[in-house]
């Protein structure tokens, strides 16, 4: 069994990716190795909770859900996407076992919580077919509310990341966003009016203030208020960088119905795992190579591993370009073919 986790993490250290499941199997494959070697004979196992701590750390775990940050599934399903070239590293080192995922039959709820930890078991015969994994379809996920933090000026606005439109606060975004624009088409008349108003030749100071004006004109056009017309239509915008918090990388802005009829606009994050490599998948523009304006790509691979994004249904299908992968027969298929351990 150590060889099988040695191997397992050097897997892991070989080819990273930047998502949950791989940290989890980081912390738990470690686990492993100490207990290895230690001689302990019975497995150590970690609730969601114990995982959570550990791998996000005690201050952002203690704000998160255990059982919504890590779903059944989503430990096995990474070890599928890895499962071709982790066998043919255990194959190569002369091993006949492979690293499995197990789990308990905890149900959840308090004192009954599932728990997890890594186990062996016996290395297929490479004529024998894998469990098939689908490529072509992939499951968003959306963060709770106040997990994306707005801008510090927007914090006061929206309580929790969230923000009900017709309500005082509503009203307060849409008079500071009409005052906003109806302010910055004032200071743009104003500065072109002084530069025509000029009887003597522009000198190249005065061609810098001009293009200054333009350019700052349109940075806070584009950046804080030009948003707010895409989310009417488009229901989900990327999150400019100047809403958000520095702390912030990547988040979109919502606008959605609740059961009462109310229209709330929120930031959120969707995410997804790439069913190809299980990369993190984040909404990213479409342009240049896709027609939607927001489609899900991988942070491995933008270009090839693209799926659409239905806002609705959290779901997407492959939209990128044609991919083949080898099996062990030598053949190619395509990327919703049989995944095969070779």
């Amino acid at each position: 069994m150590l060889d099988v986790m040695r191997c397992l993490q050097a897997e892991l250290n070989d080819v990273p990716a930047d998502n949950k499941a791989y940290r989890v199997l980081q912390f738990l494959v470690q686990a492993k190795l100490d207990e290895l070697g230690k001689n302990v004979r019975e497995p150590q196992q970690y609730t969601r909770t114990a995982l959570l701590l550990h791998v996000e750390g005690e201050r952002k775990g203690r704000t998160l859900n255990a059982t919504t940050w890590l779903p059944p599934g989503l430990l096995e399903r990474f070890l599928l996407s890895r499962r071709s070239s982790l066998c043919a590293r255990l194959r190569q080192a002369g091993l006949e076992q492979m690293p499995v995922v197990r789990a308990n039959e905890g149900k959840g709820g308090k004192g009954n919580e599932r728990a997890f930890w890594l186990d062996v078991a016996p290395l297929p015969d490479l004529t024998e077919p894998a469990e098939q994994q689908s490529w072509d379809w992939i499951k968003y996920t959306r963060t709770a509310p106040g997990e994306v933090r707005s801008s510090l000026l927007l914090r006061l606005i929206f309580r929790k990341g969230e923000l009900k439109n017709r309500s005082w606060r509503g009203v307060l975004l849409l008079s500071g966003i009409f005052f906003g624009v109806l302010l910055l088409a004032l200071w743009l008349i104003a500065g072109m009016w002084s530069a025509a108003a000029l009887d003597q030749a522009l000198t190249l100071r005065q061609l810098g203030n001009v293009a200054f004006l333009a350019v700052a004109s349109w940075f806070i056009w584009s950046n804080f208020y030009a948003p707010w017309w895409r989310l009417v239509d488009d229901r989900v915008i990327k999150a400019p960088v100047a809403l958000l918090s520095v702390w912030e990388d990547s988040a979109e802005v919502e606008m959605h119905r609740d059961g009462g009829g109310y229209k709330w606009t929120r930031f959120v994050r969707f995410s997804g795992d790439c069913p190809i490599c299980s990369g993190r998948v984040l909404l990213m523009p479409g342009k240049p190579d896709q027609t939607l304006p927001l489609v899900g790509r991988c942070i491995e691979s933008p270009f090839a591993h693209v799926y659409s994004f239905d806002r609705v249904r959290l779901s997407g299908l492959f939209i990128g370009p044609i991919l083949h992968r080898p099996t062990s027969s030598g053949q190619q298929h395509t990327a919703d073919g049989p995944l095969r351990c070779s």
